[in-house]
């Protein structure tokens, strides 16, 4: 129990020293500050670069960022820590990667929904070529001799094959729903694909162009991917739901979501084994970045939500995996063992990672913190912080991104804002918070358990919740971080800042309507039955953001529930917002209409014919 409590102290302190990181990772001194070529227009205040994505050369001394909030990239020289470039490319860059001779790059475009070709002549970045994709494309990889580029379309759930010759798409396969993670297998006879919502990964033969297995995991959030250097298995950070009810003795237990490496023999011939990553008392957060280095000896893992790089150094054999199952919590032994276990503060949010050919040196990007942090992954010392540029003074909505993307405003900094609504949207899970007003402390614990909602205009969306209880915004802020967050109260100054960032959440454009705007002839039928008597959708979702704001029974009371009725969603971007209704129970919008909410139940005028149905579901993928 001393041993326990001792632990728990210096577990505590390191906390507070990454929190302070978190804050001195934006104006961090002696940082590289190198010219920056790329700026906001005239008048305007220098944007914030915020790094999501970076790649390195084959030789490692070019590194190229993905910009998310410039929509640019950055060319690193690695040697120097120089800004060689830096050019805009197209809206929210979110993947990129570059050719073993460093002569070609790519870069996906999550809103903007195209991949461009980049000439990298010398020091300098160019356009050479635009493809259009699908919508919402994140991971990118590339072969290397640049002729072939692979992406992850998420809505459109495929991997797209593009001839990079020819700037032309040259194949497409499906995949798990929203993949965003790929990899390239070290021979280049594999790709491996990590499915966000589906829990899974796809293994993808690329001389057969075809889905050669999926292979399930008990895991949600999964993001960067990996193979071991032999190309056997495959590597995945991602969070685990665990199910059970925010009260402060589970979250403490691990027993409502913990982070996780998973590894998964590729060939199907062994189940899948996760690492557990949350020490007792100061759990990981967000882990997004994982690469492996010294020959499969090093794992490191980037943790956005705690502002932190996790780094094993060991044989992965000796690590304390377990088969088809997680531990609630990091094994102890591991977690006193500094000779194989470090946690590096870093500030900021760490994303992508990627290991020099070295593989000791290890290269990060800081979405908060807009820069590349450069690592010594064997001493588990920063060794340099490469500035890419961005505004001197920390605006509100800065802060607010702070703060949402921010684990040590929970309890044992467990989880931040961003750990469910990722991105500002939803990881399609469900839980069992106190928002609703009451929680189920059963065997069962599953009649109260609500789906993450969506963050995208959230502002313009009141009531809140999925009673419509929580008629101020403000307030709302509050009770997610005193509640749901089980964590201290906000200050009026941070609920401003919060709120001026969910303000800035929107939708991509709706990849199901033409350039114009127009339906196709299925949608436009599908709009008369949206607007029928015997659908009668528009009653209750209305008005600009398509609700009316007010509570409706519609039959799927709980008993026990404290509120009754439900706050009628926005349909803005339905499409995208899979599982449905309150408790995650419809999978798809078919299901919704011929299931618990279908229109001859809630209406009583009767059913909709087939054609009817199809049509609907058409049009609403275009809201």
């Amino acid at each position: 129990m001393r041993e326990d409590s001792r632990i728990r102290r210096a577990a505590w302190g390191a906390a507070s020293a990454i929190c302070a990181v978190l804050v001195a990772a934006m104006v961090w001194p002696g940082r590289d500050r190198s010219p920056v070529v790329a700026a906001g227009p005239a008048g305007h205040a220098e944007p914030h670069r915020s790094p999501i994505a970076l790649a390195l050369s084959k030789d490692g001394t070019r590194l190229m960022t993905a910009n998310q909030t410039s929509d640019s990239v950055s060319l690193v020289d690695t040697g120097t820590g120089r800004v060689l470039d830096e050019i805009k490319t197209g809206e929210k860059p979110a993947g990129v990667a570059i050719s073993a001779d460093g002569r070609r790059a790519i870069v996906a475009h999550w809103y903007g929904y195209n991949v461009a070709v980049l000439a990298i002549e010398g020091d300098r970045l160019k356009v050479s070529g635009r493809v259009e994709v699908g919508p919402e494309p994140r991971g990118v990889a590339i072969t290397r001799d640049g002729k072939v580029a692979y992406v992850a379309v998420g809505v459109a759930n495929e991997i797209v094959r593009i001839d990079l010759d020819a700037a032309k798409v040259s194949g497409r396969l499906s995949v798990g729903r929203e993949p965003r993670g790929v990899a390239t297998a070290p021979d280049e006879s594999r790709l491996l694909v990590g499915n966000a919502r589906s829990k899974d990964l796809s293994v993808i033969d690329l001389k057969a162009w075809r889905v050669e297995r999926t292979l399930p995991m008990d895991g949600d959030n999964l993001r960067q991917v990996a193979f071991s250097p032999d190309g056997k298995t495959g590597y995945v950070a991602n969070m685990k739901n665990r199910g059970f009810a925010t009260t402060r003795q589970n979250i403490d237990l691990g027993w409502v979501l913990g982070q996780r490496v998973t590894r998964i023999a590729l060939d199907g011939s062994r189940p899948y084994e996760t690492l557990s990553l949350d020490p007792h008392g100061m759990a990981a957060s967000d882990v997004h970045g994982l690469a492996i280095g010294a020959g499969g000896n090093i794992l490191a893992v980037a943790c956005g939500g705690t502002h932190e790089l996790m780094i094993f150094r060991t044989d992965m054999s000796e690590l304390p995996w377990r088969e088809k199952g997680s531990r609630d919590l990091m094994a102890n032994d591991l977690v006193r063992d500094p000779d194989r276990f470090r946690r590096v503060a870093l500030g900021g949010r760490p994303t992508e990672l990627a290991f020099a050919p070295d593989g000791k040196t290890l290269y990060v990007a800081n979405y908060l913190a807009d820069a590349v942090q450069v690592v010594d992954a064997e001493s588990g010392r920063l060794a340099r912080t490469i500035a890419l540029g961005g505004p001197s003074e920390l605006s509100q909505v800065r802060r607010g991104e702070m703060l949402f993307h921010d684990a040590s405003r929970s309890l044992n900094q467990w989880y931040s804002c961003n750990t469910c609504h990722s991105d500002g949207h939803t990881n399609g899970q469900d839980f069992d918070t106190l928002n609703d007003g009451w929680q189920d402390l059963s065997t069962n614990h599953a009649r109260s358990r609500k789906k993450v909602p969506t963050l995208r205009r959230v502002a313009k969306t009141g009531p809140w919740t999925w009673h419509g209880w929580q008629t101020n915004l403000d307030q709302a802020m509050v009770e997610s971080f005193t509640k749901s967050m089980q964590g201290r109260r906000p200050s009026d100054d941070d609920v401003r800042a919060i709120i001026a960032y969910l303000a800035t959440l929107d939708f991509p454009r709706n990849p199901y309507r033409a350039a114009d705007g127009s339906l196709s002839a299925a949608a436009a039928r599908g709009r008369e039955v949206y607007r029928s008597t015997k659908a009668a959708c528009n009653v209750c979702h209305a008005g600009a953001e398509l609700t009316d704001g007010k509570i409706h029974e519609v039959g799927l009371h709980e008993p026990g529930e404290v509120y009754h009725g439900f706050n009628a969603p926005s349909l803005r971007g339905v499409y995208d917002k899979d599982p449905y209704l309150h408790d995650g129970r419809a999978a798809t919008l078919k299901d919704v209409l011929t299931g618990a909410h279908n229109p001859e139940d809630v209406t009583g005028q009767g059913a909709l014919s087939a054609a009817e149905l199809d049509d609907l579901v058409e049009y609403l993928k275009t809201l």
